[in-house]
C-alpha cells in the first residue's frame, strides 16, 4: 500500500497531527488481509474513497464501516479488513486536540465509530459528498481544513486541560494523576471530568495508553534490552505488569509484536510517527 502524510495548515497544526492517504499498489498484500490498529490516544476522521473496510465487533462478527466517520478513543486493538479497492483519507487529531471541533462530549465516542453526518448533521453530509467527489487529494485536504477552521472559530480553548494532556505525554504516562491535577490547579475529580469530556478517557486510562505507545517506541527502536529493563524504563512495576498491559491493548505480547499490525497498521506505529507523538527520546 502507498501511504503518505500531509501537514495541516499552520492554523490547525496545534490540533492536527497530519492528514494521511492510503491507496493500493501493485505490491499491496492480497485483498482481504486483516489489519490491526492499536490505541494511541488520537481520534481519527476517516473517508473511504474506495471500498469501505469492515471492522470486527466484540461478538467476533464483521460490520461494514460507513463511507466517512469519526473513530473515538480506542481502549483496545481494532481489527480491520478491506472489502475491495483501497483508497482512504484520514485526519489524525493530536491527543486532546479534537474537542475544539466536535459538538458534544468525547466520552460519547469511546471505542465506537460515528458517521460524519451523525456528528455534524447536514454540514457533515455536504462535506462528505464534496470530499468523495473531489478531483484529487489536495482538493480533499482543502475542503476538510476549511471545514475544521470554521468549527475552530466557533469553539473556545481550555488551556488547563491542554496543559494536563501535554504533561502526560511529556512524561510518557509516568506522572501520577494527582500530580498532573495539582500542576494545572485542579483537584483529581475535576481533572477526571475534564478528560472525560475533552478526550473520552480518564486521565489514568490516557496515561496508560501513552505508556503503551512509549513501550512500542522502545521495542521498535530495536536496541538490545532485557524485557525487565524495558518494563522499568517504560514505567511498569515489573515485566509481568508490562506484558499484561501490552496484551490488553494489542491482543498479543511484546515478543509477538512482529505478528501484529500488517502493512496498513504498521504506519501508525513507525518509529518516526511515535517520535512525533511522544517527542524525542
Amino acid at each position: 500500500m502507498h501511504y503518505t502524510e500531509q501537514r495541516p495548515s499552520p492554523a490547525l497544526a496545534q490540533h492536527l497531527e497530519c492528514l494521511w492517504f492510503v491507496s493500493e499498489t501493485d505490491t499491496s498484500p492480497a485483498r482481504g488481509a486483516v489489519e490491526r490498529v492499536l490505541p494511541d490516544g488520537c481520534l481519527e476522521w476517516i473517508f473511504h474513497l474506495g471500498a469501505p473496510f469492515q471492522r470486527s465487533t466484540p461478538a467476533g462478527e464483521w460490520e461494514r464501516q460507513p463511507r466517512s466517520f469519526v473513530v473515538g478513543e480506542l481502549t483496545r486493538f481494532m481489527l480491520l479488513q478491506p472489502t475491495g479497492p483501497v483508497a482512504v483519507m484520514g485526519v489524525r487529531f493530536r491527543p486532546g486536540g479534537a474537542y475544539r471541533f466536535l459538538p458534544f462530549s468525547l466520552n460519547d465516542f469511546t471505542d465506537i465509530t460515528i458517521p460524519t453526518a451523525d456528528v455534524w448533521g447536514n454540514k457533515g453530509t455536504y462535506l462528505e459528498e464534496a470530499v468523495l467527489e473531489a478531483r484529487n487529494n489536495m482538493q480533499r485536504q482543502q475542503l476538510v481544513e476549511d471545514f475544521l477552521l470554521r468549527q475552530l472559530d466557533m469553539s473556545t480553548t481550555r488551556p488547563r486541560f491542554e496543559a494536563a494532556v501535554k504533561e502526560i505525554i511529556r512524561s510518557r504516562g509516568q506522572t501520577r494523576v494527582h500530580e498532573v491535577a495539582a500542576g494545572v490547579g485542579w483537584g483529581s475529580r475535576q481533572l477526571e471530568r475534564e478528560f472525560r469530556v475533552g478526550i473520552g478517557l480518564s486521565p489514568k486510562a490516557f496515561a496508560r495508553i501513552m505508556r503503551f505507545q512509549n513501550l512500542l517506541r522502545l521495542v521498535g527502536e530495536g536496541a538490545l534490552r532485557e524485557w525487565t529493563s524495558l518494563a522499568l524504563e517504560g514505567g511498569y512495576a515489573d515485566q509481568p505488569h508490562m506484558v499484561r498491559e501490552f496484551r490488553e491493548f494489542a491482543g498479543h505480547t511484546p515478543a509477538e509484536r512482529g505478528l501484529a499490525e500488517g502493512e496498513f497498521g504498521s504506519h501508525f506505529v513507525s518509529p518516526r510517527r511515535l517520535a512525533a507523538l511522544l517527542g524525542p527520546s
